[in-house]
């Protein structure tokens, strides 16, 4: 993700346009913005008094983890999309999971889950362990 402007760039731009240098669209270009960018600075300023950059937002929260994984999963070695259609056997709409998001909490987890059941795996025991310790 990109960086904010510097501070000191949105307050020349924002000390240009209250001496009347120029509108939104002169300054931005000037100043290599954006028009909205330089529209959101003035705006900014004259509503809160500052133009320091605000927080970056975050993103979707991750709603699978052990304490909402069932009792049961497929197999202790089974493929990702194995695992993925077990979580979602008994959750309807909006409660299901994509197989990629089950990857990522398993990953979280500390293991790697097989794409597919024809892949060998290696320390076998040790994912079998991991995998049933995730699972309950």
């Amino acid at each position: 993700m990109a960086e904010a402007h510097p501070i000191e760039l949105r307050q020349r731009l924002v000390e240009a346009y209250e001496r009347g240098e120029g509108g939104y669209i002169l300054l931005a270009r000037r100043f290599c913005i954006g028009e909205a960018t330089a529209k959101r600075w003035v705006w900014q300023f004259r509503r809160e008094g500052h133009v320091k950059p605000r927080k970056k937002g975050g993103g979707t929260p991750f709603s699978v983890s052990r304490e909402n994984w069932s009792d049961s999963c497929p197999r202790p070695d089974g493929n990702a999309g194995e695992i993925a259609a077990e979580y979602n056997r008994k959750r309807r709409g909006k409660q299901r999971r994509h197989v990629s998001s089950i990857k990522r909490a398993l990953y979280r987890a500390g293991y790697v889950v097989k794409k597919n059941a024809f892949v060998r795996l290696s320390n076998s025991s040790d994912v079998v362990a991991k995998r049933k310790a995730f699972c309950g």
